[in-house]
């Protein structure tokens, strides 16, 4: 829809307009919103200093223009609708997670690749959710906490939701396993439940887990870890399906070149990242098969 003479473009009234709306045929700022203007990236799925990560961008828009990339934002986007935020057309670069990836928004995104994290519960570009409790519950296993509640970030989530309840499938048999599932809205807000007594059980993204311990000690110091879930694809790197051929590659080797450049090795090191594996949609399938099989087995509400 045209902006109808609202906007500094001189398109209203001195382009053709439409016999049915009255409004210009082409209006030349929605012509400018389709190019370059539309283009934008995130990062916004860890807790890493923005300082730091706006700087890894920098780095990674020189370099893919030096690639003969023309189509680069100049800053990132730190949104707060993650999903409207994913699915938008004008995604060149942003980081999701698994499940959604695999399943809501399979049809609008590609895959770009996983990097690889140098932390406990990682292994290359698979990563795993560490189960957190209170302190003492220290020498409890998951099996111990049958009647008893858990937390989790969201229903969306492979990290706190499914990783969680496909680990308690094996265990649970016919009746629900936990006397009540509650979500917190975040990871962070989880351990906050957890520490204050509002739950007994969360499941928390290894990697999300290091670092936000790592900046809240106190928190985490009154929690402890009894183990972790089973290794899945780690949080993938994403475009828009409608991203071309060309791009994808240069955003790939792009990505994989900045491991390598000096400049960059204290958000590296500030984000645990140690390296990068070129992915695809397929290598998330079975996310979303394993989220549909425990659903037919009757774990839809645990």
């Amino acid at each position: 829809m045209c902006c109808k003479g609202r906007c500094w473009w001189p398109c209203w009234p001195s382009w053709p307009t439409s016999a049915s709306t009255g409004w210009p045929i082409v209006c030349r700022r929605m012509s400018a919103w389709s190019t370059e203007a539309m283009a934008w990236a995130s990062l916004p799925m860890y807790p890493w200093p923005q300082p730091l990560t706006e700087h890894y961008w920098q780095w990674l828009r020189q370099h893919l223009q030096q690639l003969g990339e023309p189509r680069l934002p100049a800053s990132l986007s730190w949104p707060e609708d993650y999903l409207a935020h994913w699915r938008e057309p004008g995604m060149l670069l942003s980081q999701s997670c698994g499940y959604p990836v695999s399943t809501l928004l399979q049809a609008q995104v590609q895959v770009l690749g996983a990097f690889h994290y140098q932390l406990p519960g990682c292994a290359d570009w698979r990563y795993s959710s560490a189960l957190l409790v209170r302190k003492r519950d220290a020498g409890s296993t998951l099996a111990d906490f049958r009647g008893r509640r858990a937390v989790c970030n969201e229903r969306h989530s492979q990290s706190g939701y499914h990783a969680l309840r496909a680990e308690v499938a094996a265990l649970a048999g016919v009746q629900p396993f936990f006397a009540e599932v509650r979500f917190s809205g975040s990871h962070r807000a989880s351990a906050g439940m957890l520490a204050a007594g509002g739950a007994d059980i969360a499941a928390l993204d290894c990697v999300s887990h290091a670092l936000l311990a790592r900046q809240q000690p106190q928190l985490f110091g009154q929690l402890a870890c009894i183990g972790h879930t089973r290794l899945q694809p780690g949080l993938p790197l994403i475009t828009a399906a409608s991203t071309p051929v060309a791009t994808v590659a240069r955003l790939r080797q792009a990505i994989s070149d900045s491991l390598h450049a000096p400049e960059l090795q204290a958000f590296f090191r500030e984000a645990a990242i140690d390296g990068f594996s070129p992915l695809d949609l397929a290598d998330y399938a079975g996310i979303a098969s394993s989220a549909e099989y425990w659903r037919g087995a009757g774990m839809a509400e645990w």
